[in-house]
Parts: structure tokens; C-alpha cells; sequence
């Protein structure tokens, strides 16, 4: 019996540069977020995912690869200002109330081109969010945080791993809006 195709699972996000992840942490570790309670995410583990792709193979990485090398964008600021709790999934996050045109239009063009990757269109609305907290309990949770400036002028290809001591994510690749990839 063949041996089944290796697959990575992929996503696509937006990923904080050092200076900002360290910022996130100094704030959501800080005096209006001690009593919290919940599964602290890593402060390496910071994004806001832009698209979950799965397990994928070779060639439709190579796929989702080639759309991202044509998309072309603006930079633009996103400004977290809104801290949020879903309770089904048990997860607080940071969001923006006004999400930039600039990440709706990233957004969409990617969605348009991975259906040429075959995938099927994201049904959900996009709400651009970075989860800091699982299994949390959301009594303690403030009800307001101060703006945080994150410019943006990048996206990256994501690979998420369990490992026994936790989920680790790996940076695949990374595309500025003006085409370049790193």
C-alpha cells in the first residue's frame, strides 16, 4: 500500500515584526490583563490569520505559493483596539473596529486566487483578530484596550506543527506588497 503524500498544515497571516510582539506581550501580560484567566498563547505564536489553507500538499503549496507571488498591495496601519471573546471556541483576542480597506482587499484577492488552487471560498466574514488566550474565562476580561499601531507591509505563509510542548509556527515564506518575498 502506497504511503500517503506528505502535507504541511498551512495558513496565511499577518506576522508581527519583533518590536511589535514584544509590545503585545508587555500589554497583554500587563496590570489590566493579570486577572485573566485562560491558556496564555506564546508571544512567538502572535498573528492574525488571513486564511487557513489544511494539510496540503506539495503542489497546491506550490499553488497557494504562486498566488500569493502575483498579489501586489499597499502597506498600510492596522490598529488594535477592540479585545474580544468567543465563547465556543473559549478564546480571547485583540481586533480592530475599523478593519483598513487595504486588508479587506488583501483579503479578498487572496480568496479569489485560491479558488484557482481549488479551494473552496471562505464562507465566513473576515474579522481580523490575534487570539492571546484559550480555554479563557471571560469575566476578567478588560473591556477596552489602548490603540496599538501595527503597520503592515507583508503577509507570510504559515506552518503550524503540534509538538508535545505546544503548537509551533514556522514562517514558510513571506511576500511585501510591492512583490518581493523574503
Amino acid at each position: 500500500m502506497p504511503s500517503a503524500e506528505p502535507r504541511q498544515r498551512l495558513f496565511f497571516a499577518l506576522w508581527p515584526d519583533e518590536s511589535l510582539r514584544q509590545e503585545l506581550e508587555r500589554i497583554l501580560t500587563g496590570e489590566s490583563f493579570k486577572a485573566v484567566t485562560g491558556r496564555q498563547v506564546a508571544p512567538e505564536n502572535y498573528h492574525i490569520t488571513l486564511r487557513y489553507l489544511g494539510p496540503l500538499t506539495e503542489a497546491q503549496q506550490s499553488c497557494v505559493e504562486q498566488v500569493a507571488d502575483a498579489l501586489r498591495g499597499e502597506n498600510f496601519q492596522l490598529t488594535l483596539d477592540k479585545v474580544g471573546y468567543w465563547p465556543g471556541p473559549r478564546v480571547a483576542w485583540l481586533g480592530t473596529e475599523r478593519p483598513p480597506i487595504a486588508l479587506e482587499m488583501l483579503v479578498k484577492a487572496l480568496e479569489r486566487g485560491l479558488v484557482s488552487c481549488g479551494f473552496e471560498p471562505e464562507r465566513r466574514p473576515f474579522q481580523p483578530h490575534l487570539t492571546f488566550l484559550r480555554k479563557a474565562l471571560p469575566k476578567a476580561l478588560p473591556t477596552s484596550v489602548s490603540p496599538i499601531a501595527w503597520p503592515v507591509d507583508r503577509f507570510a505563509l504559515v506552518r503550524s506543527r503540534t509538538l508535545p510542548e505546544g503548537v509551533q509556527y514556522d514562517i514558510v515564506r513571506s511576500w511585501s506588497f510591492d512583490g518581493t518575498v523574503k
